[in-house]
């Protein structure tokens, strides 16, 4: 019986190889994109769950209110794990790590890329359960000890065990490799190569004032509530800390705020939510939940769109073969038996669209995952547990979508079936409403993809308020002052080089934040604020400009106790006169000499937030402004200086605008997220309409012929035969225009500089939706209004 349905399978896509291809594009492509939807999710939602115990593990967070701004820091102080293991019961065990950022090693003169270093407490590796290869029982009792990972040894030395008791040097310091961990998986949030011992960092010494240090922690119990937790650590820190707040007879989470205003409660982070958060001075591997949230809705929309095209398209097939079902049933063919015909050919449609989209995925997977910019690291065996639950999955709702046209066409009459009894409501036919569903969806997703197409470029080629172009930046933090000074100051002699400056922070990326104050230690005086060391090169080399005072001055020594402050700064000041002169309270007490415009050192996702320069000078982060098409000239020149002066490790630089568009990195994978959905979903529809016109002018052929007998030219017929669709596709268009102005300006709230929703925007979408859809209807009342009358006449 079941070859016998496979025969007749066969034989009718062979025969409606129209409605064939039709079918198998959109099921192979919704069903790669399912499954890329799916692998994506399910490699997002696995960071740290391989933990064990991970639903006791937590990370301390500042948060709050600053300058009525939001405070949101993933940073804290190096005493505050000590306290809160011994004064809080929930709390057992604590370890603390300090982000050192990229570093290299240097064995025998042969550079390699080490990776992210950490200092690390020395309960890490027992605390995240990373197993540690080695057989020293205090692998980091020295300062100088390093951890390694498995793959370094093995690259480096050959093996494990030789890897062991080598000799290395990492950012000029002789170290001793004295362990060897596992490789840490890619969904685990640190991405740690390097170890070292916590105490290079003197954390005794430091106190509860600096906040740069991540705190970890685990509960007794997973069920701990977060509230009462989080009172607990904010009373422990402000009993030990803040003399200000009476944090030992706090009652409630208020009694630990300055004001409404003005606070920094200390809270609890679970484990498994590191990596969908955003916090600043974050080391962490971390995503947006949007992207997650738009790849499900990136696959229920395609795999909607789709599902729509083949119940079209199965009716199509099922009213091209009326005639077929009804002599079987003349012939003694019960409903189940026409039941089991239709749900085995969709059966077979789908296993074919399924193997298809299994072969796309293999072949275009990684592609289509580099082009976006995303990442999906999962096993062979989580990749077959994937495929066996989409499978599952997608025959189950395919089946359950193609059940009542199969069923509602096996229960016709003998009679009409062989007659072909049509009901056609012409008003609104079953069909248009697929079309208008279909292109609602289209309409949102191309006006979506164009507005973030426009805000991107907006952030991109937005005036920052400084100069960013040709400038090449590098570190020198292995070099001693003198030595640097002296490189500093030879590539100031060639011209092709028109400035070169430094800093103590790399400008570009986030900066860190201070407490400061106006003149005295008063509540009122106080503002936070950004803290910049720069050199007396620095405004020359990205062109600032000074509205009031000036900058620091090379020759002046007393301007290494002088502070420029921002416009933005100069806001919050709230003395009277001149501010040039005052003092700033910041770690040490400056002399105000000068007010810098505001220029944007963070991304446009924020405003221009206070910021306070002190001057510097032969820092280890070097900026060189080229001269125009002097580029490779320049790379040259530092090629030279690097071997002159021997530079301990590898000559590495980048652009400052490469920098500076790293910040726009989850938007672009938003543009082009919104491009391939925007390709994939049209294309599926237009399939889709393009069926749909291809069975209505079957269905219409005789019309067509008595129409063109009576005189009827080339262009009514096609206006007819289009006017019937695109009436619904503008319909569409119109329904999808107030909802993704909606939803967009919602998006577009993400940002302190934002582009405008114009009329333009709209009206190209408008015209490309409409136009793709005239151009797929089109072509086939063409080829209708060209046959022959006679041929029409003749049809069947």
């Amino acid at each position: 019986m079941q070859l016998y349905n496979l025969k007749i399978a066969i034989r009718n896509a062979s025969r409606n190889s129209t409605l064939t291809f039709a079918k198998l594009f959109g099921l192979c492509i919704s069903f790669t994109v399912v499954l890329f939807s799916v692998g994506y999710v399910y490699y997002e939602t696995s960071f740290d769950k391989h933990v064990p115990g991970h639903n006791l593990i937590y990370r301390c967070l500042m948060q709050g209110r600053l300058n009525n701004q939001d405070a949101d820091f993933a940073v804290t102080s190096p005493e505050m794990a000590k306290a809160i293991v011994s004064e809080i019961p929930e709390i057992t065990e604590a370890v603390r790590i300090f982000a050192r950022g990229e570093a290299t090693v240097n064995f025998e003169n042969e550079y390699i890329k080490g990776g992210n270093l950490f200092y690390a407490d020395p309960e890490f590796f027992a605390f995240f359960s990373i197993p540690l290869l080695t057989s020293i029982d205090h692998p980091l009792a020295s300062e100088n000890n390093l951890i390694i990972t498995e793959s370094m040894a093995r690259k480096l030395f050959g093996s494990i065990e030789e890897a062991q008791g080598k000799a290395v040097k990492l950012r000029g310091e002789d170290c001793i490799i004295t362990g060897v961990f596992i490789d840490v998986p890619k969904n685990f949030h640190l991405q740690v190569h390097l170890v070292q011992s916590l105490q290079k960092t003197n954390p005794d010494n430091v106190g509860w004032g600096s906040q740069s240090y991540y705190t970890y922690f685990k509960t007794i119990r997973p069920d701990v509530s977060l509230d009462e937790l989080n009172f607990k650590i904010s009373k422990t820190v402000y009993t030990h800390y803040d003399d200000s707040m009476d944090g030992a007879n706090a009652t409630t989470i208020e009694d630990l705020k300055h004001s409404p205003a003005m606070y920094l409660l200390f809270t609890a982070e679970r484990l498994t939510d590191i990596h969908f958060s955003n916090h600043k001075f974050d080391p962490a591997v971390t995503s947006n939940k949007m992207y997650v949230y738009g790849a499900i809705v990136l696959a229920v929309l395609v795999l909607l769109i789709s599902s729509v095209n083949f119940i079209i398209l199965t009716i199509a097939n099922i009213s091209t073969r009326l005639k077929e079902v009804g002599i079987r049933k003349t012939t003694g063919a019960r409903n189940r038996e026409i039941i089991n015909q239709f749900l085995f050919e969709t059966v077979l449609f789908w296993l074919a669209g399924f193997i298809l989209a299994l072969l796309i995925y293999q072949l275009a997977g990684n592609s289509l995952v580099e082009f976006l910019g995303l990442e999906i690291a999962i096993t062979n065996r989580e990749f077959l547990k994937i495929i066996i639950i989409t499978c599952a999955a997608l025959l189950i709702f395919n089946l359950a979508i193609n059940l009542f046209p199969i069923i509602l066409f096996s229960k016709k009459k003998v009679l009409s079936l062989i007659k072909e009894e049509k009901h056609i409501n012409r008003s609104f036919s079953i069909n248009n409403g697929f079309v208008l569903f279909q292109f609602v969806l289209s309409g949102l997703i191309i006006l979506s993809s164009l507005i973030v197409q426009k805000q991107i470029n907006f952030m991109v080629n937005k005036d920052r308020g400084y100069d960013s172009e040709n400038v090449i930046m590098f570190h020198l933090h292995d070099m001693n002052s003198e030595t640097r000074k002296s490189f500093i100051e030879e590539l100031k002699t060639f011209s092709a080089i028109k400035s070169v400056s430094t800093s103590g922070a790399y400008f570009g990326t986030d900066p860190s934040m201070n407490s400061a104050f106006f003149e005295t230690y008063e509540d009122e005086n106080y503002f936070h604020t950004t803290v910049l060391p720069v050199d007396d090169e620095f405004p020359k080399t990205f062109n600032l400009e000074i509205i009031e005072g000036r900058f620091f001055e090379k020759e002046m020594q007393t301007d290494f106790n002088a502070a420029i402050i921002n416009e933005t700064a100069f806001k919050t000041y709230s003395g009277e006169g001149s501010i040039i002169g005052k003092n700033l309270l910041c770690d040490g007490d400056y002399k105000i000499i000068g007010i810098v415009k505001d220029f944007n050192f963070r991304s446009l996702h924020h405003p221009v937030q206070p910021l306070v320069l002190l001057r510097t000078e032969n820092a280890g982060n070097i900026f060189i402004k080229v001269s125009n098409n002097q580029v490779s000239e320049v790379i040259e020149i530092l090629k030279e200086k690097w071997d002159k002066f021997d530079v301990s490790s590898p000559m590495e630089y980048t652009f400052h605008d490469e920098l500076v568009a790293g910040h726009y990195h989850r938007d672009q994978q938003a543009k082009r997220l919104l491009l391939v959905l925007s390709l994939i979903s049209v294309a599926i529809a237009c399939v889709g309409l393009y069926a749909i016109s291809y069975f209505s002018i079957i269905r219409r052929t005789k019309e067509i012929g008595i129409r063109k007998v009576n005189g009827a030219r080339i262009w009514d017929v096609m206006a007819l035969l289009n006017i019937n669709y695109i009436k619904w596709v503008i319909l569409a268009f119109l329904i999808a225009m107030p909802i993704a102005w909606y939803a967009m300006n919602r998006w577009l709230e993400n940002f302190a500089y934002r582009t405008e929703l114009s009329w333009e925007i709209f009206s190209l979408a408008g015209l490309l939706l409409i136009g793709i859809a005239f151009i797929t209807v089109t072509w086939q009342s063409w080829r209708a209004a060209k046959r022959n009358p006679v041929e029409a006449l003749r049809y069947e």
